[in-house]
């Protein structure tokens, strides 16, 4: 049996700290204790034998961190150019090492290093990276403490950025992707416009830093740590205004879609649109004089799959003229709200993923596509040709999920759990019906928030 598990966000709260309280975006590890005791009580009464556990990526979060704006190291910087002994790789292992002591985390990472002492079948875990966690792949020192944290053999060997499962026959059965292949936002190449995509990716491609991870530290991370500088920690946790507005900067990777973030800060409860840029333009100012002057910012957006060449121009020409020196104005902010909300649209992944060259390899016996990344947890049927039924599996998040509404005024706040499991060939018993294989998919959405201020 196959089970997916993606976009975990393990994530450090030390940088996020504001008086003596914290962000604790982390789950509980009895949560995944009782994911486990799920599972085995699932693969016992289908009489499994085998668990192949995968973490699809993101499970780390290193690109969102305020550890790194306390040097000039970005993590928008490419694989290759991590150097052995550096300090931009002392910065990742100080910032994988911080996660790894939260106490949430701590406690959930032994219980995967210890993950055969939780079944009654033997179980192989499997890591991938995504596009918060590949710096993880930089040098062998970073990847040997990885691979410690998750009780992983390999030691400095290349972590995983994808994995395909065979049938009993040897033949590819399941392509299991993190998913950032099909976002050129967050990937540096643009498969939207090509015709197939190969499922050996090089690994040059994947190790080169995107758009994304620009917009993940410098507004994810940067934004509310500037905040903080500027207001400072007790006027912040005094004043109900300021405060209402961190947390709202403190939510960036939650909004879905994240071009819907901009709206989601200017919908603060109780605080105006005019209030609130007034309260964050200071700092926005402040990294947007930084970036045009930072050498790996230029780097990173020149490379970018998700700008045209005039775009990326123009984009370039305006911020080194100066023209939003002192700030960008109220009136342009409007401008692009709207702009926005007019093009923000939930898209699926499916139409990607079928590109894979895999699924349609008549030496092959590919049934399905399984990744996550986009957070939006769906089923998705690619083909059924000769009866042959193929899918796209997106594997959701376990973190929480702020919806919008259709006019991206109002959003809520959800709790996503989504489980994927995968019967083999070789599992699924004929006289259960025609179909070869199968798969369990449980898309749980719960309403509340587990994340909140800690004293």
């Amino acid at each position: 049996m196959l089970v997916v598990l993606s976009d975990l966000h393990f994530s450090e709260a030390k940088s996020t700290q504001i008086g003596s309280h914290r962000f604790n975006r982390n789950l509980s590890p009895e949560t995944y204790q009782a994911y486990f005791s799920e599972i085995n009580q699932f693969a016992k009464a289908n009489q499994i034998n085998h668990i192949d556990f995968v973490l699809a990526g993101d499970i780390l979060e290193i690109s969102r961190s305020s550890i790194w704006l306390e040097s000039e190291n970005r993590p928008y910087t490419n694989n290759d150019d991590v150097v052995p002994g550096s300090a931009i790789e002392e910065t990742i292992l100080e910032v994988i090492r911080a996660i790894g002591q939260e106490k949430d985390v701590s406690e959930t990472l032994a219980l995967f290093r210890n993950i055969n002492n939780q079944f009654d079948m033997s179980v192989r875990l499997h890591l991938m990276l995504g596009n918060h966690d590949r710096l993880a792949n930089a040098t062998p020192k970073i990847r040997e403490e990885v691979r410690r944290m998750f009780g992983l053999e390999g030691g400095s060997e290349e972590i995983d950025y994808y994995l395909i499962f065979r049938d009993n026959h040897g033949l590819p059965f399941c392509l299991v992707r993190h998913g950032h292949e099909y976002d050129s936002t967050n990937f540096m190449m643009d498969f939207r416009k090509k015709e197939i995509i190969p499922p050996d990716i090089p690994k040059s491609v994947y190790g080169k830093a995107s758009l994304g991870d620009i917009t993940t530290i410098e507004y994810g991370a940067a934004l509310p740590w500037l905040f903080q500088k500027l207001y400072g920690a007790e006027a912040i946790l005094n004043d109900p205004t300021l405060l209402a507005v961190y947390q709202r900067l403190m939510e960036f990777d939650d909004v879905r879609p994240t071009t819907a973030w901009i709206a989601y800060l200017f919908s603060t409860p109780g605080v105006s649109r005019r209030e609130t840029w007034r309260l964050v333009k200071p700092a926005f100012t402040d990294i947007i004089n930084k970036l045009i002057t930072h050498k790996q910012f230029i780097t990173t957006l020149k490379q970018s799959a998700a700008m045209s060449g005039f775009g990326r121009v123009l984009l370039i020409l305006t911020l080194k003229t100066g023209l939003f020196k002192n700030g960008i104005p109220y009136w342009l902010v409007k401008v692009l709200m709207k702009i926005v909300s007019r093009s923000i649209k939930v898209k699926s992944q499916a139409q990607v993923a079928k590109k894979e060259a895999i699924l349609w390899d008549q030496d092959a016996n590919c049934r399905c596509v399984i990744s996550g990344h986009s957070h939006f947890a769906e089923v998705a049927l690619l083909s059924a040709e000769n009866n042959e039924e193929k899918y796209y599996i997106n594997s959701g998040t376990w973190r929480n999920v702020i919806p919008a509404t259709k006019n991206y005024q109002d959003f809520g706040r959800l709790r996503a759990l989504t489980k994927v499991m995968v019967f083999y060939p070789s599992e699924k018993d004929p006289l259960d019906g025609d179909q070869d294989w199968a798969f369990h998919y449980m898309s749980g959405v719960s309403f509340g928030d587990y994340r909140h201020l800690l004293s």
